[in-house]
């Protein structure tokens, strides 16, 4: 006989508003009182039984030992340099500081070593994110003198070893667009976030948050990406660069002009803007649907490598898709000059010309190796 499933509700949880911490809170005694949890997702083991151990009594858990990792962790997560971080970047690093002092946060600050850093950091499901949280608590235990020098800056990321072939989020391919637009027909969610991320070359936390009110007189979209706080530049309504191709532009507005009237381009049911998380689960289940093997985030790499295709620069890639290094732009512009290198291209053709580095580092055109 199938079991029904109780649902528990977690009485005294709170979570605050302004940047989603949970807490324990309580007001025995007279008092408000709350409780920090960990920074998990509410149905996690290790946040259940924190919270449940705060609300066994309802008193704050003893203060970690002066001088050991998990009080200045602490000491860190209240200070202004933490509060400054964009809320992505502050999550980022509380997940990683948060599993490293619930291993070792009794260990003395000043007894952190490189060597102990670069263990650690090998050893961590994310390599470089534990390292980015071991680089900014030492920057600032250093700057308040609580450490002597800052070990983590010796660290260097583990060599990773790929599967043979394996290339991470990899650029939608023509065939790719044309079956998923074939699958999800305009009017669709799917094929508008797919149309949208295609264009903007905006990563799908920002692309969810995209709305009218971001263009502005001169007819280009502009907003503030989540995860580096730099800007994003995307022609929306003005006269579009060489580069870029109207057909595409067009595509991107049919396939979003059904959800107009909304604060965001492509909203959830009732008109609310759609979450991140959310958004992600709906390409994954179009993508598979389509029969497509890419993601959401292929999207963002076929932008930036279709405006260097279009005959763009490294800046102007970098200007559309926000990115705050050159290095993945330059990186699309070599790859493609380096192709052409042994393929025929027309000069009135774009990119025709194009050229990235001097002619000992072999970047030139074709046209320029046969001279």
């Amino acid at each position: 006989m199938r079991q029904s499933v109780r649902v528990i509700r977690m009485k005294g949880l709170w979570v605050q508003p302004r940047d989603g911490r949970a807490f324990y809170r309580t007001r025995k005694g007279g008092k408000s009182k709350l409780v920090a949890l960990p920074d998990l997702p509410h149905d996690h083991p290790d946040f259940i039984a924190a919270w449940a151990e705060a609300a066994r009594d309802g008193k704050p858990a003893e203060k970690p030992k002066q001088g050991t990792l998990a009080s200045t962790w602490s000491a860190m997560r209240g200070s202004a340099m933490f509060a400054s971080w964009t809320p992505v970047y502050r999550a980022k690093v509380a997940r990683q500081f948060d599993a490293i002092c619930a291993a070792k946060g009794h260990v003395s600050a000043r007894a952190i070593r490189d060597p102990h850093i670069t263990k650690d950091v090998a050893e961590a499901p994310s390599p470089g994110d534990r390292l980015k949280a071991w680089r900014a608590w030492g920057t600032w235990c250093k700057e308040r003198g609580l450490i002597l020098e800052n070990p983590a800056l010796k660290v260097r990321m583990p060599k990773a070893v790929k599967a043979k072939g394996k290339i991470g989020h990899r650029r939608w391919t023509d065939e790719d667009i044309a079956k998923f637009r074939t699958r999800w027909p305009i009017g669709s969610s799917p094929r508008a976030m797919m149309e949208l991320l295609h264009w903007t070359g905006a990563r799908i936390s920002d692309a969810v948050l995209l709305g009218p009110q971001m263009v502005d007189g001169d007819g280009v979209l502009i907003f503030s990406q989540q995860k580096t706080s730099d800007r994003a530049y995307v022609p929306w309504s003005c006269a579009l660069p060489s580069y870029a191709r109207e057909a595409d532009r067009q595509a991107m507005l049919a396939a979003i002009a059904g959800f107009a009237g909304h604060l965001c381009f492509v909203p959830a049911q009732g008109g609310r803007p759609r979450s991140a998380k959310g958004a992600v689960t709906m390409m994954l289940k179009a993508c598979t649907e389509a029969g497509i093997d890419a993601t959401a985030h292929g999207l963002r790499k076929t932008r930036a490598a279709s405006i260097i295709e279009g005959g763009g620069t490294s800046s102007q890639s970098a200007a559309w898709t926000g990115h705050q290094s050159l290095k993945l732009a330059q990186h699309y512009q070599r790859e493609f000059d380096r192709k052409g290198a042994v393929m025929g291209v027309a000069e009135n053709e774009p990119g025709a010309n194009l050229d990235t580095g001097s002619p000992e580092k072999g970047n030139r055109r074709r046209q320029e190796l046969d001279k």
